[in-house]
Order: structure tokens, then C-alpha cells, then sequence
């Protein structure tokens, strides 16, 4: 018998084991190993912020959707990895075997070593600590939420629009490191974002830098002072520790490295994907759930072709792809590369594209 071990529960490894509901890997056991028994689907945060989505919406049973495709679900954590003798170390101190294992565990928070930070900032990552975070900072009076990028500015509006139907709290503000919020896109995107933001109430503080965090104000390296009553930290990933203690090889970030075939080239039985890998052909890919979905068949076959054929094919990265933002009321804000769309219809869309997805896990 071969044993496959599935490490984490991102879309990858949903989609795999969604593929072995109707189709087994001949003479191969399938372990799936995650912390928690439930995955939450990030895409689908920012409407249970809202409170459009309840808690069962936005997430999947593990041991459910593994009871069906005779995968075994081991509610442990992978603390460190040896590639030359195929064996893993979890949490709880049992050392599992394997013959092909598969990272797909996201990233982690980056810039938590600021001082304060980790005593006084909350953290949606992992995920499966996210609806109790957000059921407590609803109402909060003043809330910071630090991170200029797509996952800070949603939250913020989503939080928002709660709190203002729901007439709670009092002040909304995002502090971003950069001079504009999403960075990552065009000017005239930043721009109307903020116009957005602006539009709903939130106060805006850009290009400020935390410097340090107490239990009620957020100090910044623009000489500012910030007071909160609770705060958000959404400052960007981090690669997970265990690659980097393990001794995989790494980017410079930390981040696995895999080849286009999502392996390790100097371990071909190891695979990855999604938010903790870095591609050797495409180094600077964002990590964004986006190319998850993608890489998840890719990770299937050639999983399937190295226990057999040993054929596999190789992930190339689309080079435009589709955001929707959810920005309170209903509204969305699609991107997709240089241009943008505001409005009812694009949350229309994000809704049910979120919806199916869950759905084919759900059921």
C-alpha cells in the first residue's frame, strides 16, 4: 500500500479529495491532516462580517466530506518534516510515514514581531479562529484594522455597513503601510477604492508604518497616534515556519519551492500549493486563492501519474484573473486587470460563484 498524506485543507486539497468521492487511487491510502475540523472558505469572510452569511455557510466539515471519500481525517498539526526519510512529526508526537505528501496550509501573518502586536492585534489566520474575531469586534467603538490590501480594505467595509445597520461602534479606520490601498493594482483603482472607502465613513491613514502597539493606541512612524478599542492585523503574508526548521528548500521568503509540476525538485514525492509555495518559473505570483483553484487538477494528475505512470503536466499561471470585492449592501468591486466595475451585479456574481464552490464540498 502507498500512503498519500494531505497536509492542510486549502482548495487544493478540497478538490483532491472531492476527486476521490468518485474515483480511488488504486492500493493508496489518503490521510488528510488539518488543525481543525472545519475549513473556512476566506472568500466568503467578509459576508459573514456583514452578517449576510451565517457560520455553516462559510465553511467545510472535514470529517464529513473525508467520511465520504474514504480519506482518514487526523485533527493534528505538522510541526516538522525529513524528506530523505519520508516521515512526518505532528503536534500530539506521532510520526506518520509516507510515500507522497502534499503542503497546502496557506501562509501565515506577516510583521507579528512588531512590538505590541502579537499581545494586542487580532489575527484572522488561522482562519478557523475568524467568525469568533469578528463576532467580538462588531461592536467595538473604535476599530483599527491595519493592512491596505484586498483582505484589510473588504473587512473594513463589510465591518462598516454591519456596524451602521446595525447602528454599533463608532469609528472605522485602516492604517496602510503604503502610500495607496491596493497597492498591487493600478492608480485609478487605488483611487477609487479610496473614493469608496471614503464615501462610507472610514477614516483613512496612508503610507504610516506601526511602530508599536499598546493595549489602547497603535503608534506609527509618521508620528502619529492612533487610539483603538480593538484592532484587526491584516498586514500581509508570512510563509509558514515548518518548511524553513524541516530544511525544504525555500525562496528567500520562507515559502516552499516547487517547480511547475507543484514539486520539490529535490524531493519529487513532495508536492504543494496555494498561498505556501513559491513557483521556481514565477516567484513574484501574489498569493491569492485565485491560482489555488487552478493548481488543484494540476496537483491531482500529477499526484495520480507519480503513483503510477509517472506522467504529470505543469501549472502555468493565467496572467489576468478575476476579483470581486464585497463592499457592503450588496454592493462588489470587480477587478479584473486594468479595469473595474462597481455595483450590484458584481456581488450578485461573487455571491454565486462563492455559493457553488461551497456547495460541491457541502453536500
Amino acid at each position: 500500500m502507498n500512503r498519500l498524506v494531505l497536509i492542510g485543507a486549502g482548495h487544493a486539497h478540497l478538490h483532491i479529495i472531492d476527486q476521490l468521492r468518485n474515483e480511488q487511487l488504486p492500493e493508496t491510502e489518503v490521510i488528510l491532516i488539518s488543525p481543525s475540523p472545519y475549513q473556512y472558505y476566506s472568500g466568503m469572510f467578509s459576508g459573514y462580517a456583514e452578517g449576510l452569511y451565517n457560520e455553516e455557510e462559510i465553511r467545510v466539515s472535514l470529517p464529513q466530506l473525508c467520511e465520504k471519500a474514504s480519506v482518514e481525517f487526523k485533527e493534528e498539526f505538522i510541526v516538522s518534516i525529513d524528506a530523505e526519510q519520508k516521515i512526518l512529526l505532528t503536534d500530539q508526537g506521532n510520526v506518520l510515514s509516507y510515500d507522497v505528501v502534499s503542503f497546502d496550509i496557506g501562509s501565515l501573518t506577516a510583521h507579528t514581531e512588531i512590538k505590541g502586536v502579537k499581545e494586542h492585534a487580532r489575527r484572522i489566520k488561522p482562519n478557523y479562529h475568524f467568525p469568533a474575531m469578528v463576532d467580538e469586534v462588531r461592536q467595538t467603538d473604535h476599530l483599527s484594522i491595519v493592512g491596505g490590501g484586498i483582505a484589510g480594505v473588504e473587512l473594513a467595509l463589510s465591518l462598516q455597513s454591519y456596524r451602521t445597520h446595525h447602528n454599533e461602534g463608532k469609528d472605522v479606520t485602516i492604517i496602510s503601510g503604503a502610500d495607496r490601498l491596493l497597492p498591487g493594482e493600478t492608480i485609478d483603482i487605488s483611487k477609487k477604492i479610496e473614493r469608496i472607502v471614503k464615501d462610507k465613513g472610514i477614516k483613512l491613514q496612508k503610507g504610516s508604518h506601526v511602530t508599536e502597539m499598546t493595549n489602547d493606541k497603535i503608534y506609527t512612524d509618521q508620528s502619529t497616534e492612533i487610539k483603538y478599542t480593538d484592532a484587526l492585523w491584516l498586514a500581509g503574508p508570512k510563509a509558514p515556519s515548518v518548511f524553513k526548521q524541516s530544511k525544504l528548500p525555500i525562496d528567500d521568503e520562507g515559502y516552499l519551492q516547487v517547480e511547475s509540476t507543484l514539486q520539490v525538485k529535490e524531493h519529487p514525492s513532495i508536492f504543494g500549493a496555494g498561498d505556501c509555495i513559491s513557483l521556481s518559473e514565477k516567484p513574484d505570483l501574489p498569493k491569492n486563492g485565485v491560482f489555488a483553484i487552478r493548481q488543484a487538477p494540476i496537483l491531482w494528475e500529477n499526484i495520480k501519474g507519480f503513483l503510477s505512470t509517472g506522467d504529470g503536466s505543469h501549472y502555468i499561471p493565467q496572467s489576468k484573473w478575476l476579483a470581486i470585492m464585497s463592499i457592503g449592501q450588496k454592493e462588489g468591486f470587480l477587478l479584473y486587470g486594468k479595469w473595474s466595475y462597481k455595483g450590484k451585479i458584481a456581488w450578485n456574481l461573487k455571491n454565486r460563484i462563492d455559493r457553488k464552490f461551497m456547495k460541491q464540498y457541502q453536500t
